[in-house]
C-alpha cells in the first residue's frame, strides 16, 4: 500500500471513529457521509447548547424553516408575515426538539395536570437513575400511556391520563384563525428533554420571552415528563432547581409540550 493510500484509509478511520463517538451520545444524524468540516459544530452540539431557532411555518407552502434570533431580526417586517412561528427548537447536548411556546392549558383555565392513576403502562419500561435520564422517546411514551389508560379511572380518582392527553390536544395555531391546521406530533417529553431545558434555561428563558412574551417563560416550578419510575410514580423536574424527583401519578404539576424536528 503507498504512503497516500495509507493516508486515506487512516483518515476514514479516524472519521469512523469520530462519527461512533457522535453516535454514542446520541446524534444519530451524523454519519461518515457527513462533512468533517461540520465536525467542530458538532462537538459543540454533543457538549452544550449548539443554538435556539424559532421554529416557523412558511404560510405560501406549509414548509418548515427555522431562525436564530439574528437570523429572525435580519428579516423585514414583510418576509416576517410570511411566517407562522410554533414553537422554540432546542439543539443541545447532542439531541434536538420543538418544545411549546406555552405551557398547556386547558378549557377551564388549569395549568397544572395529574398524571394519571397508579397503574403499570403497558410496554413502558420503568427506568431509573441513567436509562430515566437519557430518556427521549417522549412520542413513544405518550402513545403507550394514552393507550394504556385513556377513558378510564383510576382508584386515585384521575380520569384518563390528563397530562399527556393535554400534550396531544395542543395547538401551536388553528386552521380557523391562521389558515393551517397545526399537526405538529405534541407529546409529554421524555425525562431527558426537561433536563436538557434546564441545563438550558437562562438561554432557553431569553429566547421564549423575545419571540413571543415574559408569559411564555419556563415556570420556576415542577414540569411532568413522560418517563414512569414504577407503575405508581413518574419523574417530575424542577425548572427553578434542576432536582429530578419521583412523584405519585396524580400529584398535579405543569405540562410543557414538545415536538420533534421537521
Amino acid at each position: 500500500m503507498s504512503t497516500k493510500e495509507q493516508s486515506v484509509t487512516l483518515l476514514r478511520k479516524n472519521k469512523e471513529a469520530q462519527v461512533a463517538a457522535f453516535q454514542s451520545v446520541g446524534m444519530s444524524g451524523v454519519t461518515v457521509a457527513s462533512r468533517a468540516s461540520e465536525f467542530g459544530k458538532y462537538i459543540k452540539w454533543a457538549g452544550g447548547l449548539l443554538d435556539l431557532c424559532v421554529a416557523c411555518q412558511r404560510l405560501s407552502d406549509g414548509s418548515k424553516w427555522y431562525f436564530t434570533r439574528e437570523e429572525w431580526d435580519s428579516l423585514t417586517a414583510a418576509n416576517k408575515q410570511q411566517f407562522i412561528k410554533y414553537g422554540l427548537r432546542v439543539r443541545a447536548y447532542g439531541h434536538s426538539f420543538v418544545m411549546a411556546a406555552t405551557d398547556c392549558l386547558d378549557t377551564d383555565g388549569n395549568v397544572t395536570f395529574a398524571w394519571g392513576n397508579r397503574v403499570k403502562v403497558t410496554d413502558m419500561d420503568s427506568r431509573n437513575c441513567g436509562k430515566a435520564y437519557n430518556d427521549f422517546a417522549g412520542a413513544q411514551n405518550t402513545e403507550l400511556i394514552i393507550a394504556a389508560q385513556a377513558g378510564t379511572t383510576g382508584a386515585e380518582g384521575v380520569t384518563g391520563v390528563p397530562a399527556a392527553e393535554i400534550t396531544r390536544t395542543y395547538k401551536a395555531y388553528t386552521q380557523e384563525q391562521d389558515g393551517f391546521e397545526d399537526e405538529h406530533d405534541w407529546h409529554l417529553p421524555g425525562l431527558g428533554c426537561l433536563i436538557v431545558m434546564y441545563k438550558c434555561k437562562t438561554e432557553i428563558n431569553e429566547a421564549l420571552e423575545y419571540f413571543w412574551s415574559v408569559d411564555s417563560r419556563l415556570a420556576a416550578t415542577g414540569y411532568y415528563c413522560s418517563t414512569e419510575y414504577s407503575y405508581e410514580q413518574v419523574f417530575c423536574v424542577s425548572q427553578s432547581s434542576g432536582y429530578v424527583s419521583v412523584t405519585y401519578k396524580e400529584t398535579v404539576y405543569r405540562v410543557r409540550a414538545v415536538c420533534e424536528e421537521l
